[in-house]
């Protein structure tokens, strides 16, 4: 019994050296970047969702909590938490006759909050696919200690 043990214990060992050589083991699976739905939505990356931004007639709205937000976010932005029981009431309150340029964190609140905004006939949302740190990532500067919009 022992030596089946032992044979077992160098086999595993053999083959998961091997696997490591080989590189085959798969990837720690990751969960796929939700994309928002509706009329009149985007989902872009940080170049496209900027070239946005630059022009005027967008509103830049961050989805995060407000501590997030004081923290640090794109110049200009808005700040309604999609996460507030009051969400839907507080973005029902902005223009809906305005486009607006969602961002989170990695992207998986703004989707939602774009597919909400969507629900309530919103004339046009971008999501920014990956978030605030794609848009750094990209070579933007983000800003901070600023008061979280109502």
């Amino acid at each position: 019994m022992k030596r089946l043990t032992l044979f077992v214990s160098i086999l595993a060992t053999v083959c998961a050296t091997a696997l490591i050589a080989q590189d085959t083991i798969p990837p720690f699976p990751t969960r796929p970047v939700p994309k928002a739905e509706g009329a009149g939505t985007q989902n872009l990356d940080a170049a496209a969702w900027e070239k946005l931004r630059a022009g005027t007639n967008w509103v830049v709205l961050d989805v995060r909590s407000p501590s997030e937000f004081a923290e640090s976010h794109v110049p200009g932005a808005i700040n309604v938490d999609v996460r507030s029981k009051s969400f839907a009431e507080d973005v029902a309150k902005l223009d809906k006759a305005k486009s607006y340029l969602v961002y989170c964190g990695s992207g998986y609140r703004s989707a939602k909050a774009c597919t909400q905004m969507s629900g309530l006939k919103f004339k046009e949302t971008a999501n920014l696919l990956g978030g605030i740190g794609a848009w750094i990532d990209a070579g933007n500067k983000p800003t901070g200690a600023a008061k979280p919009a109502k």
